[in-house]
């Protein structure tokens, strides 16, 4: 008996044609050029993906030797694995052979071309653009981010051999329970696999990166943090996280800007962002986008929304819908 496909409760399509598998694919990627190599007739095509969000993580597999020509993918990053087979991939000026020991990511801005073999089946995870990018300007210290571009070639070994654990784990995860994907857990694996792949895969901002990730945050940020942690529901006012602090208002300001990239305020709100999420994903019969954004403290919809989905990669009524 063959061994379950990953992911195998969010199946999307199975097929032998090429137009229909093309077609499926771009739904979910991009437009692309779909071609059978060593004169094979039919595929044996399938794709199962399962979206928590701003990333998305599935297997698929072509069942055949085939070129894939998707050029420019735009408005999102792509990483994959092959956990069988191989493939070759050429991006950009860049060129790398993907096995079990080595995945790949793409980049939203240069052209692609690549080459799987019949038996290549790959664990992929899409990363809307605007995301990734939103976090990387809030480890930066919320500089303006442009073309953020990743090495092509992934080995599996130091910071992202377990950047894939965590992938696997994920995967686990969403296998085990149908209810996975709108858990707390998913929306803490999704920042997770954000933060880990911008400080461990080495790109055009690592230096920038590792020189903020130097320092260590003083006490009087620690303190804040937590106090707001515990009391996120509440009133808060800055009278109120200097008076916790211990500091005056303008050490505060200057310590939450050198070692979190915000202020203190930014941060109580980022904060009630994911308390929001969470309630949406595990909603109560009663609850509305309205109700829950109320409770955290935010009354001004259409900005709250924005913020969001800036955040999140999606809008306050997605997340409810997927409950």
């Amino acid at each position: 008996m063959a061994p379950e496909r990953p992911l195998a409760r969010y199946a999307r399509f199975a097929t032998t044609a090429v137009d229909e598998a093309r077609e499926q694919v771009a739904e979910v990627y991009c437009d692309h050029r779909l071609d059978l190599l060593g004169g094979a007739r039919r595929l044996g095509a399938w794709q199962n993906m399962a979206r928590l969000g701003s990333v998305s993580v599935g297997a698929m597999s072509y069942g055949a030797d085939v070129e894939v020509v998707p050029g420019r993918l735009g408005d999102f990053y792509l990483l994959m694995l092959p956990y069988a087979g191989t493939a070759d991939v050429r991006h950009g000026e860049q060129h790398a052979a993907a096995t079990d020991r080595c995945g790949t990511v793409l980049n939203p801005d240069a052209p692609t071309r690549m080459s799987w073999s019949a038996d290549c089946d790959k664990i992929m995870v899409r990363i809307d653009r605007r995301a990734l990018e939103n976090q990387l300007s809030a480890m930066l210290g919320g500089a303006p981010v442009k073309r953020l571009a990743f090495d092509l070639a992934t080995p599996l070994n130091g910071g992202m051999a377990r950047w894939w654990r965590a992938v696997g784990l994920l995967i686990e995860d969403l296998d085990a329970s149908p209810h996975a994907c709108r858990s707390f857990a998913a929306s803490l694996h999704e920042s997770l696999l954000l933060v880990s792949l911008l400080e461990h895969q080495p790109n055009n901002y690592s230096d920038r990166l590792s020189a903020r990730c130097a320092a260590i945050a003083p006490r009087h940020v620690r303190n804040v943090e937590a106090y707001v942690e515990a009391n996120a529901d509440k009133p808060l006012t800055i009278d109120d996280l200097v008076a916790v602090s211990g500091v005056s208002s303008r050490a505060l300001f200057e310590g939450f800007r050198r070692f979190r990239g915000i202020s203190p305020l930014a941060y109580v709100r980022t904060i009630r962002m994911r308390m929001v999420r969470e309630q949406l994903l595990n909603p109560r019969d009663a609850d509305t986008v309205t109700s829950i954004a109320t409770q955290w403290g935010f009354y001004q919809l259409g900005r709250f929304a924005t913020q969001y989905r800036q955040m999140f990669g999606e809008t306050p009524s997605q997340t409810l819908r997927r409950r």
